[in-house]
């Protein structure tokens, strides 16, 4: 109770980092990430910077290994978590930094970037049948996956930012 629960969008600033001395004995990975506003000037006719939001954002357990494994420097991602200021052990609070995201869920914003998606467990990917009656017959076929950088996660390079 009393928590502060968001989900963020935004760019990693930094590479993830996995803190080998494992806390309580469990994995954690820690990176930057930071959310700027864009907004349309009316008078300049373009878009343009406003607010920005910049965390740190912390993963445990498996969320920490997959996190460190298929995030990069720079990828655009959605993160759910739970918010905290970054304070000091005083008796009086004092704000310290950036506030901190601990992160629950991780994904990679299909707005900015492609991925490609690997479950676990499976051994091939989830394929939908084709037949004439389907409207998924008349689509056109699906893209592939990304040849360069990240195979999880890769930004397109005509992506606004």
């Amino acid at each position: 109770m009393g928590e502060t629960w968001v989900t963020m969008i935004g760019n990693l600033t930094s590479e993830p980092v996995h803190h080998p001395e494992r806390v309580h004995g469990h994995d954690v990975v820690s990176f930057g990430l930071r959310s700027v506003e864009r907004r349309y000037d009316k008078e300049r006719g373009e878009w343009g910077e406003g607010r920005q939001l910049a965390v740190k954002v912390t993963c445990w357990r498996k969320l920490a290994m997959a996190a460190f494994a298929c995030l990069s420097k720079g990828d655009p991602v959605i993160v759910a978590g739970r918010l905290r200021g970054a304070e000091t052990a005083e008796e009086i609070p004092v704000p310290l930094g950036l506030p901190e995201l601990e992160a629950f869920s991780i994904g990679p914003n299909l707005a900015r970037c492609s991925a490609e998606i690997q479950r676990a467990g499976r051994d091939r990917p989830r394929a939908i049948p084709m037949t004439p009656q389907s409207p998924q017959a008349h689509q056109s076929p699906p893209l592939s996956p990304p040849q360069r950088g990240n195979p999880m996660v890769t930004a397109l390079e005509d992506a606004p930012v």
